[in-house]
C-alpha cells in the first residue's frame, strides 16, 4: 500500500482500486479511551458511507470495516477534487447530493470544496469522518454555511455564483423542508457576522 495523505485524524493508503482510510492512535489520549473513539468514529463513518451508496448517492463504495474498527476501506475514485478544479457550473450537482444526503438523516460535517471528487462526470462527496445521524434543521443549514464559507475563502472570484447555484439545486431538491433550514440558515449567517463585527 502506498500512503498518499497524513491528515490530523487518519492516514489515507491506495492499494490498487481501493482506498484504506486508517484512524492513527493519538499519544495525548488514554489508550483505552482513544480505542474507543477511534473505532466509534470508523463504524460510524462506514454506516453514513453504506447508507449513502446504497440510496445511489455519488459516494465511494464501502467494501469492508477492518475488524479492531480502526480502518476503512473503500473504492478508490480517479478524479480530482474540486477545490484544484474549480467549476462554478458543477455546485447545482452538489446541492443535489447534499440535498438528498440530508433526506436521509446524514449531515457531512465539513461540506468544503475540498471534499467533493469531480470523477467520471459526476461531483462525488467524499470524508465522511465529522459526518452524523442528523435530521435536525440546525445541522443541515450548518453543513450549508461550511460550504459557503469555504466558496467565499477558496474561491472568491466566482463564490456568489456557486453558492447561489448550490443553493438553489439543493432547496429544489430538498423541497418543503428548506423552510426550517433556511431559518436556521439565516441566524447562523447573522451570527457569523456579528463575530466578524466584533
Amino acid at each position: 500500500m502506498k500512503t498518499i495523505a497524513i491528515g490530523a485524524e487518519a492516514t489515507i493508503m491506495r492499494d490498487g482500486n481501493e482506498i484504506v482510510k486508517r484512524r492513527d492512535r493519538k499519544g495525548y489520549r488514554i489508550n483505552e479511551l482513544d480505542s474507543v473513539l477511534r473505532s466509534k468514529r470508523s463504524k460510524q463513518e462506514f454506516s453514513i458511507m453504506q447508507k449513502c451508496f446504497r440510496a445511489g448517492l455519488a459516494v465511494p463504495m464501502p467494501i469492508s470495516l477492518s475488524d479492531d474498527g480502526y480502518s476503512i476501506r473503500m473504492g478508490f475514485i480517479d478524479g480530482m477534487p474540486l477545490a484544484f478544479a474549480f467549476d462554478a457550473a458543477v455546485m447545482p450537482s452538489v446541492g443535489v447530493e447534499i440535498a438528498r444526503m440530508h433526506g436521509l438523516g446524514i449531515v457531512h460535517g465539513d461540506l468544503t470544496t475540498a471534499n467533493v471528487m469531480l470523477a467520471n462526470g459526476r461531483a462525488y462527496i467524499i470524508d465522511f469522518g465529522l459526518g452524523f445521524f442528523s435530521s435536525k434543521d440546525e445541522d443541515r443549514a450548518t453543513d450549508l454555511f461550511i460550504m459557503k464559507n469555504a466558496l467565499k475563502s477558496k474561491h472568491p472570484s466566482e463564490h456568489e455564483t456557486a453558492y447561489t447555484r448550490f443553493l438553489d439545486a439543493y432547496k429544489e431538491t430538498i423541497g418543503k423542508e428548506f423552510k426550517g433550514v433556511k431559518t436556521h440558515l439565516r441566524d447562523i449567517e447573522l451570527r457569523g457576522r456579528y463575530h466578524e463585527n466584533g
